[in-house]
């Protein structure tokens, strides 16, 4: 099932930046996701900073005032960032 369909907890991954392949929008490998869902009005960013060389997923907050955290965490896979994210959220509740 790829990420982009993945549904835990409420939250939906949605697909937000990608590197490009050539001219084409959307062409190359996703490199960040919106997370939609979070409680209380959160938001949040899954972002491979390290991307297209090396994988390091990051998370970032985004508050219901839009203000924003800084970026969190060092992970191999989007998978082991958004488990991240809701164990963080479960943590909080």
């Amino acid at each position: 099932m790829p990420i982009e369909d993945t549904v835990q907890y409420g939250f939906t991954l949605h697909e937000d930046a990608w590197l490009r392949d050539g001219p084409a929008y959307k062409s190359g490998q996703i490199i960040a996701y919106r997370v939609a869902g979070m409680p209380n009005g959160m938001t949040a960013r899954l972002a491979n900073l390290g991307a297209p060389n090396r994988n390091d997923w990051r998370i970032m907050w985004i508050r219901p005032d839009k203000t924003q955290t800084d970026w969190t965490g060092h992970y191999e896979t989007v998978e082991a960032a958004l488990a991240a994210l809701q164990q963080d959220c479960q943590r909080k509740a």
